[in-house]
């Protein structure tokens, strides 16, 4: 409820109000020319601060304080520069709360605050001791790892077993490593590792080309002979490398350095024969619950109006994103739900290259360097493979060169492109 400056029917209550006005404008709560700001003996803007109180005839009072010159926080009043130390701002929720609510959490770009209940993985933000961190910071860090648990600790506190690819409490026994997984193991890393990227060009890539980063999650079925670290060395390429994930089963992730689009069509022989060699060795990923393929983009080859265009074709056109993607619908918005925005949040958006709250999107814009496009089914046939890499590089030309974004606008520029061959003939087999 605000509490305001208004009319007093006695002198004592006269006499106290001019005493506050007069200690509220000593201690440079109140504005000296208050009067002046209060035309026409109108108080309603002077407001009652909730910070400090001055002691009068034995009883407390609040210090008075122009309404603009303060913030509110749960129906209060707090003066913006003496109180400063009192509240802070909430980058979260985007508003002020007082400061013993207050949690610091470290970012990849900055410092921020924000109410405990804001903690949470599913804000991704977790803990560490007493401190917070988010997941764009974890990703970036090498001090920071999760353990077989999930939980947030620092690697120097874990033992890392190459059995399993996760951090754990106790040393590992590495007898029974090597009888469960074989010695190659090891080329299978946490899910935290980042390596020292490499962006991987042709001579002939012009400068301002865009890089991909690919991610494909695979699963080893129970009849396969051939073990995770062995299958990982079978596969082994200068282009990518592997990771284990939570979400899989027994299985692992693949995950390739910025790659050019000209580069990945100059390697196709590498990708069929690293995608058969796991078919042949009873390896999955369209049949497994658990998989899906992940297309990167860094964020610097975007400019807001071009992503605002791209983010704005997957809104318009679900029912074609759904059957490019390969996924039945109930899968789709469980892994990479495609969000129903308005012009003036994908605006928003796309000015920032963030706002996503969660990472489970269709265009996930919560990495710090790149736009990652979620939706496809995992896939080890190689035609849906390069179809998958396809779409993406297709809309962004499309949406890069065009200012029409229409669903058939679309299929005739990729119609009249002599690059798309795999996607034209999915549209083609699929009637889409």
């Amino acid at each position: 409820m605000e509490n305001t400056l208004t009319h007093t029917k006695t002198f004592k209550e006269l006499r106290i109000i001019v005493q506050v006005l007069r200690e509220s404008v000593q201690e440079n709560y109140l504005r000296e020319n208050y009067k002046e700001l209060c035309k026409g003996n109108n108080y309603e803007d002077i407001v009652t601060t909730d910070s400090r109180s001055m002691k009068i005839d034995g009883n407390y009072y609040s210090y008075y304080a122009m309404r603009e010159d303060c913030v509110m926080i749960d129906d209060e009043y707090y003066h913006s520069i003496e109180d400063e130390d009192e509240y802070t701002f909430d980058e979260k929720d985007e508003c002020y709360i007082l400061s013993g609510d207050a949690i610091e959490v470290q970012d990849r770009r900055h410092t921020f605050y924000t109410h405990y209940e804001n903690c949470n993985s599913r804000n991704d933000i977790y803990s560490c001791g007493d401190d917070y961190y988010t997941m764009a910071y974890i990703e970036y860090s090498d001090e920071l790892v999760f353990d077989c648990d999930g939980d947030l600790n620092f690697r120097d506190d874990l033992y890392y077993w190459e059995s399993d690819g996760e951090y754990h409490h106790e040393a590992e026994d590495e007898d029974e490593d090597e009888r469960s997984e074989g010695p190659n193991i090891s080329l299978i890393r946490n899910y935290s590792y980042k390596p020292t990227t490499e962006f991987i060009s042709m001579p002939y890539d012009a400068k301002e080309v865009p890089f991909f980063g690919l991610e494909l999650e695979v699963e080893r079925m129970d009849k396969s002979e051939t073990s995770r670290g062995d299958m990982a060395k079978k596969i082994e390429n200068k282009a990518w490398y592997f990771k284990n994930d939570g979400s899989l089963n027994n299985g692992f992730e693949i995950v390739t350095h910025p790659l050019t689009f000209s580069y990945i069509k100059h390697s196709a022989k590498d990708f069929e024969s690293a995608l058969n060699e796991l078919s042949c060795n009873a390896y999955n990923s369209y049949n497994a619950n658990t998989c899906g393929m992940h297309i990167h983009i860094s964020k610097k080859a975007f400019g807001t109006w071009q992503l605002y265009k791209f983010m704005k074709f997957f809104a318009e056109n679900v029912p074609f994103i759904v059957a490019i993607s390969q996924r039945k619908m109930d899968k789709l918005v469980q892994w990479a739900n495609i969000e129903d925005n308005d012009d003036n949040t994908l605006m928003y958006k796309a000015k920032k290259k963030e706002g996503n709250s969660a990472r489970y999107v269709a265009i996930n814009l919560q990495n710090y360097s790149t736009i990652e496009v979620r939706i496809f089914r995992g896939t080890l046939n190689f035609n849906s493979f390069m179809k998958n890499i396809e779409f993406i590089h297709a809309l962004y030309m499309f949406t890069k060169e065009c200012k029409i974004i229409t669903l058939d606008s679309f299929k005739e520029y990729i119609s009249n492109s002599c690059e798309y061959s795999n996607l034209k003939k999915f549209i083609k087999l699929k009637n889409l």
